[in-house]
């Protein structure tokens, strides 16, 4: 009964493995098209369209056709060199509101980074000892150190960014000899992970070997 158990449990677990990520994943994917949609249709048009014959979801399937096209079209227009004066003007009105400001830009470089397929800015995943010595700190290396820090120094520097747990959107920008860093094989998605988790989340070692692919129809190898 007990070894019953415990693998009626063991399986469980390994559902919620699978199944929690596709479920949340669904979950954003269906509030974003509620919430876009929403945006699309005013509260009154809503209230109307539920009082009428036909599915309101046939709605919003309409209201987000017209929101990729207003998208397209904004993204055409940007193209252009009107479109790009407008939105010069734009940003500098933006860039004097307080706040505002601040806002606008994380989530312009959010956005730039993952809508157009641009790399991180974060190079590679590293060990460094931080705080103090004999203490370390995952960091991520954003480049080599130039400038009047660099020209103050005797060895390489690298910047390195070490960020807090569990918001990664803060943390310490440190300067750190290249020689004194420890570089880690984890991807820097899995150390991101690692960091946002506390470490809970901590990416196997070594990393497991994927076996190739075998060749198949007349991609054999000769």
């Amino acid at each position: 009964m007990t070894l019953t158990w415990k693998s009626l449990r063991n399986s469980f677990f390994a559902g919620l493995l699978v199944l929690v990520p596709v479920a949340a994943s669904l979950a954003i994917l269906i509030g974003f098209f509620t919430w876009l949609t929403d945006f699309m249709l005013p509260h009154q048009l809503r209230t109307y369209l539920e009082e009428s014959p036909y599915p309101v979801f046939l709605y919003r399937l309409v209201a987000l056709c017209v929101a990729l096209v207003v998208v397209t079209v904004v993204g055409w227009l940007m193209r252009l060199v009107v479109g790009r004066q407008v939105l010069l003007v734009m940003e500098s009105l933006i860039s004097r509101v307080p706040l505002l400001n601040k806002t606008y830009a994380f989530m312009k470089e959010i956005s730039h980074t993952v809508l157009s397929g641009q790399k991180t800015m974060f190079q590679r995943v590293v060990l460094v000892e931080f705080p103090r010595a004999g203490i370390y700190s995952i960091g991520f290396v954003t480049s080599e150190t130039g400038g009047e820090v660099q020209a103050r120094t005797r060895e390489t520097v690298l910047n390195v960014f070490v960020p807090t747990t569990p918001n990664p959107t803060s943390g310490y920008l440190i300067f750190v000899p290249k020689d004194k860093v420890i570089v880690m094989t984890m991807s820097v998605a899995e150390g991101m992970k690692l960091v946002i988790s506390g470490g809970a989340v901590v990416p196997l070692y070594p990393p497991p070997v994927i076996p190739p692919v075998l060749a198949v129809d007349g991609d054999r190898a000769s």
